[in-house]
């Protein structure tokens, strides 16, 4: 017996792709087709008029499905990934702890009452 049908995943809905991280993170997909098989008795003449046996048998096969996205759309898996916690560097980053005096131009000063005033309130 050969079966041939179609499957796809509804558009719009947004499936988790097929996914195996190093850090343990498994995502995967399977079909499972179950097939009832009955037994019936029917005599030469007319195969409209079968009789039903009473024996029947459940058939299950599940066949791995490898969902993934369209191919050429959007950043693939390896840069989207987050860090490691072992590739992610000490922080802060060091600061030049040295300082220096400006050596420059005199910035100019606005006169006082061009300045805004800030009241404070306790």
């Amino acid at each position: 017996i050969e079966m041939e049908f179609p499957a796809q995943i509804r558009p719009g809905c947004n499936p988790v792709c097929d996914v195996d991280s190093p850090t343990g993170l498994v995502t995967t997909h399977s079909l499972i087709i179950e097939v009832i098989v009955a037994e019936e008795h029917a005599k030469n003449v007319s195969v409209r008029h079968a009789v039903p046996t009473g024996a029947a048998r459940v058939l299950r096969t599940q066949f791995k499905v490898m969902v993934t996205e369209r191919g050429g759309l959007g950043v693939s898996w390896d840069e989207e990934i987050p860090p490691m916690y072992e590739d992610v560097p000490f922080s802060p980053p060091g600061y030049k702890t040295t300082m220096t005096d400006y050596v420059g131009e005199e910035l100019p000063v606005p006169p006082e009452e061009d300045l805004e005033h800030m009241e404070i309130r306790d």
